[in-house]
């Protein structure tokens, strides 16, 4: 049994914040990114898919950005505390994205991956669909990558 659950929420989440500083500490900051940098790309109508334990602490998040009147959406800033990893944290909160995202009427979903993260996207059924190419942000190799939501018995 899982000794953790998955709640989706919206940016309008009490503990929000909790979210983007974790986003700030794993994602950005390691990599020298200033703390007053927009790292957020608000975008109201967001749906957050956020890994808890059962003390409350949070444990990761995953962010699918609104429809914007395309069947393909994109997921962002997908992360796990550090200490929190290796327990399948990552795969739950993608595969609540996913559901919300179909439940939504997307069929294809599409993100950047950092590249050590590839193996772990593909593991999930994504395949690359762009180039490598560095962040403007920490110059970390990453490469866009996609997943069809549609059913494949169908």
């Amino acid at each position: 049994m899982a000794d953790f659950a998955i709640e989706i929420v919206t940016h309008e989440w009490s503990r929000f914040a909790e979210v983007l500083e974790l986003y700030y500490d794993v994602l950005y900051g390691p990599f020298g990114v200033a703390r007053d940098v927009e790292l957020y790309h608000p975008a109201h109508g967001s749906s957050f898919a956020v890994a808890v334990d059962g003390d409350g602490g949070l444990l990761g998040s995953a962010r699918l950005l609104p429809p914007d009147g395309e069947e393909m959406r994109q997921v962002r800033q997908v992360v796990v505390a550090p200490e929190a990893q290796g327990r399948g944290i990552g795969r739950a909160l993608m595969s609540a994205i996913e559901e919300v995202a179909a439940e939504q009427g997307a069929v294809e979903l599409w993100l950047n991956a950092r590249y050590t993260a590839f193996g772990f996207y593909e593991a999930l059924g994504w395949w690359f669909s762009g180039p490598v190419f560095e962040s403007e942000l920490t110059g970390i190799p990453h490469r866009e990558m996609r997943k069809s939501l549609r059913d494949e018995a169908a």
